[in-house]
């Protein structure tokens, strides 16, 4: 949680670094961020809790004097996985942190491939649902450390209680007021 919040409610983030680089100069790293939670900002505060805020980000970032760079946030969702009773409902887009598309990124350290890591949450929509299982986007993964292999596809089946925390966590989300 962040101190300066009004109502604090408990949130939780996974995050792996993928590539060490530059960007526009300074030291950056790429990051897959998987919100196990669902609060506002929780993504960029955590970033900066950790004193390592979004590149672009004025509002939780450090001013850095080049407020022209960069033209946003470097912020994207890359892969949103939407579980509904009827259907589990995916998206994916190319990753726009490249230096073809963006030339002030220069990446230099590769620590973690990222189609390998969406390729084991891509792997949980596969699997066929077992006995237990509540629906279609079961069961939930967690994404692997740094250096170790994705998890065999077979991980167990999300609990109840993980259902109902996701459900609860999607209907809040909606209601909640942008800050």
């Amino acid at each position: 949680m962040a101190s300066g919040c009004e109502n604090p409610k408990p949130s939780l983030t996974e995050l792996v670094v993928l590539e060490h680089g530059l960007y526009a100069g300074d030291p950056v790293s790429k990051v897959l961020l998987q919100p196990l939670t669902g609060r506002t900002h929780q993504l960029r505060v955590h970033c900066s809790a950790l004193s390592h805020p979004i590149v672009g980000d004025l509002t939780y970032g450090q001013a850095s004097g080049r407020e022209e760079q960069p033209f946003r946030m470097m912020l994207h969702a890359f892969y949103l996985r939407i579980p509904t009773q009827a259907e589990c409902v995916e998206a994916r887009t190319p990753d726009p942190f490249v230096p073809t598309l963006d030339a002030c990124w220069s990446p230099h350290t590769l620590v973690q491939p990222l189609d390998q890591l969406v390729q084991v949450l891509q792997a949980a929509h596969d699997l066929k649902p077992t006995e237990g299982d509540s629906g279609p986007c079961s069961p939930s993964v967690c994404l692997p450390e740094p250096g170790r292999p994705p998890p065999h596809p077979a991980t167990p089946p999300e609990t109840e209680a993980q259902r109902a925390s996701c459900l609860q966590w999607l209907s809040e989300w909606t209601l909640e007021p942008d800050n």
